[in-house]
């Protein structure tokens, strides 16, 4: 018995299940797969590395305390050095010195002997930063050697017990910045029906609530990382992780499938880095000193570090950028979208007006 049915042609099904658009050959599917980690490993080493691999002081500020020839001629000599590790101001007092480093201002301070057989002094704060406080110590050190000078440190804020190596903020920071830009980063490939204009932000806060509580939960109760000031970590946690996921729809809105990538490279590998909170800005490359005034991961790293060991001074500032990101992205995502429904109706009409329907393929007959 032979019947003959209508069955499409296997080039005419291909097309057909990818929605009139042909699916590219299996070896640039492949060749897709493997650039992408590729690319991202390739950015982290390139990144990091150029970042951190040589630490070495640049125009560290530093002061030296004195009024007399003794400071300003140090001072003169350690500016006048080819490449000098530091910047040199000098202060009147000793008072004066510390308000500066409590302010952030200077990263140290180097007191000559005030008496014939006195110590010299050196005042540093390592909850402003352990590594520019060693940096600070060992090149006043080396100064005082070459004098022949006893040293005597004075610690002005020294980190916690139970952050002796100042890394809690950085880990809780990164947590943050890595919560803010996952949830956007799943929504938009999981998810494509919610990644809208007015669903987004409406998802995004309620996450930002709650990883920003999961993250203070780890982070104080139950690991003991830090203590205290939990409303002031579950508000900066909040804004940063939305600020962050703002910024992470903006980019996704304009770059599309590689979003992602673009994301991770802009949010986490130059964030962090130039963030000042694992190694000083100032002991790397000068491009990396700026982007820690424009980039959200340093100025919300920064800004927890005001509210942990500096009672909240200068937070204001940090939380500008933060405000800053997260306004202009919703208003760049606003405007791709608003620019892309003006072109849309224009575009489609012009291709529906030139386009002729085709003939129907050849059936195929088959034979049962």
């Amino acid at each position: 018995m032979q019947a003959t049915d209508t069955v499409p042609a296997e080039g005419e099904q291909a097309a057909g299940a990818g929605g009139g658009r042909r699916q590219p050959p299996k070896a640039v599917m492949y060749t897709i797969v493997g650039f992408i980690p590729f690319l991202l490993v390739m950015m982290l080493v390139t990144v990091y590395t150029s970042a951190m691999h040589q630490p070495a002081p640049r125009d560290l500020p530093v002061a030296v305390i004195g009024a007399g020839q003794q400071a300003e001629g140090l001072a003169a000599r350690l500016n006048a050095v080819e490449s000098s590790p530091v910047e040199v101001r000098t202060v009147a007092t000793a008072s004066e010195a510390k308000s500066l480093i409590m302010d952030r201002e200077i990263a140290a301070a180097f007191e000559p002997p005030t008496a014939p057989g006195a110590p010299a002094a050196v005042y540093t704060a390592q909850t402003a930063g352990m590594g520019q406080a060693s940096m600070a110590q060992s090149i006043f050190g080396g100064i005082a050697a070459q004098q022949n000078l006893q040293v005597e440190q004075h610690e002005l804020a020294p980190l916690p017990a139970e952050d002796n190596m100042g890394v809690s903020a950085m880990l809780i920071t990164t947590g943050w910045i890595l919560a803010g830009y996952m949830i956007i980063t799943m929504i938009g490939q999981g998810a494509p029906e919610l990644f809208t204009l007015r669903r987004v932000p409406v998802y995004l806060a309620g996450w930002a609530a709650l990883m920003s509580f999961v993250v203070w939960l780890i982070a104080d109760p139950v690991i003991g990382a830090v203590s205290g000031h939990a409303w002031e970590m579950l508000a900066l946690g909040w804004a940063t992780v939305f600020a962050v996921g703002l910024a992470q729809s903006f980019i996704v809105h304009l770059v599309g499938g590689l979003g992602s990538v673009v994301g991770v490279f802009v949010l986490m590998y130059l964030g962090v880095p130039s963030s000042n909170l694992g190694m000083p800005v100032k002991s790397m490359p000068g491009f990396f000193e700026w982007l820690h005034g424009v980039l959200p991961t340093p100025a919300a790293g920064e800004a927890l570090r005001s509210i942990l060991y500096f009672g909240g001074d200068g937070v204001s500032g940090h939380l500008l950028v933060l405000m800053l990101w997260g306004a202009v992205s919703v208003a760049g995502s606003v405007a791709l979208d608003s620019a892309r429904n003006r072109r849309r109706p224009a575009h489609d009409g012009e291709r529906a007006a030139d386009e002729e329907p085709e003939a129907p393929a050849p059936a195929v007959p088959a034979t049962v």
